[in-house]
């Protein structure tokens, strides 16, 4: 499996969590319970964020930014 493959899997759950996370918030009606779901799910766009930059990252084509700041750096 290559990487690009395992970082879309994990986005899709995350995407998963964030929705389960705000369905949750309609029904809660706790303060303290909606606080943590509402933490929660702003972790998990967080970090849907940085994974959507990261596989564009991957599957850019070797253009300027790509060779300004590479992935990896080259050996």
């Amino acid at each position: 499996m290559e990487q690009i493959d395992i970082l879309q899997d994990l986005l899709q759950c995350r995407i998963a969590n964030e929705v389960f996370y705000n369905e949750s918030l309609i029904y809660v009606k706790n303060p303290e319970a909606r606080q943590v779901f509402t933490q929660l799910r702003d972790d998990e766009m967080r970090a849907i964020v940085n994974l959507q930059q990261r596989i564009d990252r991957l599957q850019s084509s070797e253009g300027i930014i790509s060779k300004l700041f590479p992935l990896r750096p080259k050996i």
